[in-house]
């Protein structure tokens, strides 16, 4: 497929936390040989990927196990295991910094939230606390108190929360009677700072949390790891097509080893994997959730369920791609058993082991 390549010192096209960098391995063919993600080649296949990326990265982990058990006694050239496993280890790396990436990201908005939430929370505390001293409509002295002589409206926008924190703060420190040490309520001018801080180090968190490239902030992180994702993913596709594209020159139709590859043999379709892990957890309200193990060769997924006083499992739905089910508006304190299984045009899977809830 692609000449190996190995690190070297000086490289300008590696960089520090690249998905599958690793010394003295060859580099994946992302690296080596960028897939263009905007004109995707338009060719046909016999086989086809999975759409869901758990599926894929089984279905990568088997071919890239078979190549390393079979490549010298069939021969294989171009798609060798010091040729695939690089470029599936980079997809796993690039998914998992993903995932962390956004997590970071999404926990560093959060943060910004709730900063934004206690300081909208004091100020309604505090405008309560000023009504009794300062009347009930917009004023003068409401003015100098931070708020405006047309609203005792509290904003909302965060711009305007960290600007009210600050004209209270003065106003605190102005009129130290109008301060309440109590603990529960601490209306303090310190407080006020402390809010407005609060707002300060979340906003530049989020602005400036570092993902786990390193690479800036977490908006740019993401944006990175997705980049790597996407990159790594198309390289992943286009090596196992050409790895299948091998495995026609090598293994006969009839050959068994294709199914140790993860493939369908070519002209044929074999039924899917079994689902190998379920379970079922009641998360209240009459609810029941189910997550299952991706299965290879998977066109939907059928889920069935037992109830009490059901002799036998009957078909309770059909799911494409998604491994994941919520059932809703149960009878609380039933137990309720499922099995999943997949499914293609050729047949079906063996059925997921059992896995049982009862509804809270």
């Amino acid at each position: 497929m692609f000449e190996l390549e190995y690190p070297k010192w000086g490289d300008k096209r590696l960089r520090w936390g690249m998905p599958g960098l690793r010394y003295g391995r060859p580099l994946p063919s992302y690296i080596t040989h960028p897939p263009d993600l905007v004109n995707k080649p338009k060719g046909k296949h016999d086989m086809r990927l999975p759409d869901d990326r758990d599926s894929k990265e089984a279905l990568a982990k088997k071919a890239v196990d078979a190549v390393q058990k079979y490549q010298d006694a069939i021969l294989l050239q171009t798609n060798r295991y010091d040729a695939t496993e690089p470029d599936y280890a980079a997809f796993c790396s690039a998914r998992r910094n993903y995932d962390k990436a956004d997590a970071t990201r999404r926990a560093a908005y959060a943060a910004q939230r709730g900063a934004d939430a206690d300081a909208r929370s004091w100020l309604m505390i505090g405008k309560n606390l000023l009504i009794v001293s300062l009347g009930k409509k917009p004023n003068a002295a409401w003015k100098e108190a931070g708020w405006s002589d047309e609203t005792l409206e509290v904003p909302s926008a965060q711009d305007k929360l960290f600007v009210m924190l600050g004209k209270v703060q003065t106003y605190l420190t102005n009129h130290t009677d109008q301060q309440l040490n109590d603990p529960r309520l601490n209306f303090t001018a310190a407080r006020a700072g402390a809010l407005q801080d609060a707002i300060t180090f979340a906003m530049e968190n989020a602005d400036t949390t570092k993902g786990p490239l390193g690479v800036g902030p977490a908006e740019t992180a993401t944006a990175t790891a997705l980049n790597y994702r996407d990159l790594t993913e198309a390289a992943l596709d286009r090596r196992l097509h050409g790895l299948y594209a091998e495995l026609e020159q090598k293994l006969a139709a009839s050959d068994p080893r294709w199914t140790e590859f993860g493939f369908n043999a070519p002209g044929t379709l074999a039924s899917p994997d079994p689902v190998a892990t379920l379970t079922a957890t009641a998360i209240g309200n009459g609810r029941v959730h189910l997550v299952w193990s991706a299965a290879l060769r998977t066109d939907h997924y059928q889920i069935w369920l037992k109830k009490p006083g059901d002799t036998d499992f009957a078909l309770l739905d059909s799911v494409t791609s998604a491994t994941e089910y919520y059932l809703e508006n149960q009878t609380t304190g039933a137990l309720l058993t499922f099995q999943v299984r997949a499914a293609n045009p050729s047949g079906y899977g063996p059925f997921s082991p059992a896995a049982a809830a009862t509804v809270a």
